[in-house]
């Protein structure tokens, strides 16, 4: 695919400042406005962001639009569709990356210009390797960079577990259906799923999977049609007894991850929950001593479905990237511009920024979060980013085969699909777009 020649429009970009410089203060070029979109960081996290690059580059305004995921990647696809989408779009690899990929620019000579020749030794191969994940056969390109990365995980309300009579996070299956009984009796949504929001439909089936099935799921991530493995299937069966068996709320189908749930948990309504270490954030988003310290809250993996056996391994890696669209490319001051806050987003004020804020962990190698930390906050920080380092990968390459896993999830959830045939439904997309 064709990528734009960034080392001329550097050039050129240069030449139009010294024009203007040549022209003498009075007629100094106004600031070029480069646009962005995504789900994350959140709101208040991305105006320190746009404030702290903004004040390196006074030569550069940045208009930043964040909406909760659902309705971002609703507005993503329609933006792509008429030809509307801003300069920077943030985006998780795989099937949303390869979804708008089509209307991105090739970041690689990108990220030489911003890191030199060898600038793939700042980031975690695992995480090179998740950033081109769906890619087509051959594309060696990268059409987003990780800011940051994740480690998936449930959570759990200390205080909600207390007045359910409950001391610590389930270690079964069979307890996490009790605790969530316990857990409503005692009037709390016992585990909150956000249904609607299908990558945590996924994420879910995913760490359910990662028991059964470990490399099968790792090869469905890349595409190989073995959803109708055993433990593939198996897996499929846990997700429907999440519904059956009443862990998760009634309605839970046509609920919002966020920012529904995510409120009803910070709130104390919920007793567990989905989430991962972006958890943390809302040590600096939140004034209730119980989230900002997260001496209310607790993380543990979905626990093991035989009594005696292991919970589930860290799944994770990049949790949000950022791709540079063609819409930057309207101009050589636009693109120079484009250029310069992508590199702050990833390895510069803005990263520090949304670290500082433990929005999640660190992509670019040596960057870190600067300040002190609450114990609890720092083991939990710490337990992270060592968990991170074998953690496997989380995401489904091909757009295709997600939806399709997506809507056959939410079929076994409503009850209008056996896990047998959901995953056949599945395997049969799959096999299509193997050929």
């Amino acid at each position: 695919m064709p990528h734009t020649p960034w080392r001329a429009l550097r050039r050129a970009a240069l030449g139009l400042v010294a024009v203007a410089g040549f022209a003498g203060t009075a007629l100094a070029a106004a600031p070029v406005t480069v646009t962005l979109w995504s789900w994350s960081p959140v709101t208040p996290t991305m105006k320190a962001m746009v404030a702290a690059i903004e004040k390196n580059h006074p030569d550069i305004r940045i208009r930043a639009t964040i909406q909760p995921h659902t309705a971002y990647f609703t507005a993503l696809k329609a933006a792509a569709a008429s030809g509307t989408l801003p300069d920077i779009v943030g985006l998780p690899p795989g099937n949303y990356t390869q979804q708008t990929r089509p209307h991105l620019l090739a970041l690689d000579q990108v990220a030489a210009a911003a890191w030199g020749a060898d600038w793939q030794k700042h980031f975690a191969p695992a995480l090179l390797t998740q950033a081109r994940l769906g890619n087509p056969a051959g594309d060696t390109h990268f059409y987003m960079l990780p800011m940051e990365a994740e480690v998936l995980n449930l959570w759990m309300n200390r205080a909600a577990f207390a007045k359910a009579g409950l001391k610590a996070p389930p270690a079964s299956f069979a307890q996490l259906v009790a605790d969530a009984a316990k857990l409503r009796k005692a009037g709390f949504i016992g585990m909150y799923q956000g249904g609607a929001t299908g990558l945590f439909d996924n994420w879910v089936y995913m760490q359910i999977a990662a028991q059964t099935d470990l490399p099968d799921l790792l090869a469905a991530e890349t595409g190989h049609p073995v959803w109708t493995k055993p433990g593939m299937v198996a897996a499929a069966k846990v997700w429907g007894e999440l519904f059956t068996r009443h862990v998760v709320q009634d309605g839970a189908l046509s609920a919002l991850q966020y920012p529904t749930g995510a409120n009803l948990f910070a709130a104390g309504r919920v007793g567990m929950m989905s989430l991962g270490s972006w958890w943390l954030q809302n040590t600096h988003l939140s004034a209730d001593p119980a989230l900002k310290t997260m001496s209310g809250y607790e993380k543990f993996f979905f626990p093991a479905l035989k009594a005696g056996g292991a919970a589930s391994p860290p799944l994770g890696g990049v949790d949000i990237g950022w791709g540079i669209t063609r819409t930057a490319a309207k101009s050589p001051a636009e693109e120079h511009a484009t250029a310069t806050v992508f590199k702050e987003l990833i390895s510069g004020a803005g990263e520090q920024v949304a670290l500082n804020q433990l929005n999640d962990l660190p992509a670019f190698n040596g960057m870190r979060p600067q300040g002190t930390m609450p114990p609890a906050v720092r083991k939990l920080y710490d337990s992270y980013i060592k968990e991170l380092a074998t953690a496997h990968p989380h995401q489904i390459g091909n757009p295709v085969i997600y939806q399709a896993l997506i809507s056959n999830l939410q079929a076994i959830g409503a009850g209008t699909k056996t896990p047998a045939a959901a995953m056949a439904a599945v395997q049969a997309v799959a096999q299509a777009q193997a050929k």
